[in-house]
């Protein structure tokens, strides 16, 4: 799953649960979840200034402190291993996530990547609708 996507599952998650550690934890858990689903990645270097642009906008609505936020953070934080990993900082091998060990254990590749942004698009609708004043 795209890294933008998985932040925007990570933040409705966060907007559901409405705490920020429980919202950090479902989204880390999340993450495992849409790997399993079939989708395509992109390159590191377009994939970056989508995942920047998404958590950007999610601090700058929600706050640095939101459970959207920490969702978002949540879901992203198991790629760390594997930016390491393109980096040459760690071999393929070292990866301790449970979807990014062998080969079984990643969705399978598809072409068209319009459900993942469908996808990401609903959740981002989640997490930034305004909240009722009550």
């Amino acid at each position: 799953m795209m890294a933008w996507v998985h932040a925007a599952v990570g933040a409705a998650l966060g907007r559901l649960i409405g705490h920020p550690t429980k919202a950090f934890g479902a989204g880390v858990a999340s993450h495992a979840i849409c790997d399993l689903i079939p989708h395509r990645d992109l390159k590191p270097i377009q994939e970056a200034p989508l995942l920047a642009l998404a958590l950007g906008l999610i601090v700058w609505r929600k706050g640095l402190t939101s459970p959207e936020t920490l969702g978002a953070i949540g879901a992203v934080s198991p790629d760390t291993e594997n930016i390491a990993m393109h980096l040459g900082v760690i071999p393929k091998k070292a990866m301790i996530f449970p979807t990014h060990q062998g080969p079984h254990t990643h969705g399978r590749t598809v072409k068209s990547i319009a459900p993942q942004v469908a996808l990401a698009a609903v959740c981002l609708v989640v997490a930034l609708w305004p909240r009722r004043e009550t």
